[in-house]
């Protein structure tokens, strides 16, 4: 089996770091403060539509897309592992499944984060990213690596943290874990086609037989 991971609020706990970044940035070019609890209930891919519905114009967005992403990057040593997520991807390594991660982040700076953490030294098979800071989607990575790999859909999980995720694993026919507590409400990924909504990547493991 081939465990296809999500990154950001799902193998880090980034959304407090998003959300002060979001609050920095905005108030640069003059816009409002957002919550936790607001970000949580509208965010989506593609992220721009976040943004104008924070009242950020389409002229405004890759401005702030720039500086955002550079204080996002600067700030990552302050972003920790998602609770149950060390044990997780090991007793993934040990029974033998692949793992690799499939993010909207972009390439090179998603492999520096990734390196950051001891914790994941050996454990992935391949580290997929976009090639630009935009964060539009991520589905073409996920149909890619499949076309390239051989690799069949039905032999494949994809566990993640919104209902992007669960488009892209429907994109190439797989099953999909939306794991609670990231970037979405739990009320939005329950709205979610072809998703089991889990409470804990404790849940995802068991019901994988790890």
């Amino acid at each position: 089996m081939t465990i296809l991971w999500d990154w950001n609020g799902t193998l880090v706990a980034d959304v407090p770091h998003v959300v002060n970044m979001n609050n920095l940035v905005l108030e640069q070019f003059g816009y409002r403060h957002t919550s936790e609890e607001e970000y949580r209930a509208k965010f989506r891919h593609p992220v721009h539509e976040y943004y104008y519905d924070l009242g950020v114009t389409a002229e405004d967005f890759p401005k702030i897309a720039k500086v955002w992403n550079k204080a996002y990057v600067d700030g990552f040593d302050c972003v920790p592992l998602s609770a149950g997520v060390a044990e997780a991807v090991h007793r993934f390594k040990a029974a033998g499944h692949k793992q690799v991660i499939i993010s909207a982040s972009q390439v090179d700076q998603l492999r520096a984060q990734v390196a950051h953490f001891a914790e994941f030294d050996g454990i992935f098979d391949e580290v997929l990213g976009l090639s630009n800071q935009l964060a539009v989607s991520k589905v073409h990575l996920a149909v890619d690596y499949l076309a390239r790999t051989g690799e069949k859909a039905e032999d494949c999980v994809f566990i993640g943290d919104t209902t992007h995720d669960a488009e892209t694993a429907a994109a190439i026919g797989c099953r999909c874990f939306l794991i609670e507590g990231g970037h979405q409400e739990r009320a939005v990924l329950d709205a979610a086609e072809n998703a089991t909504v889990l409470s804990s990547l404790t849940e995802a493991v068991e019901l994988l037989g790890c």
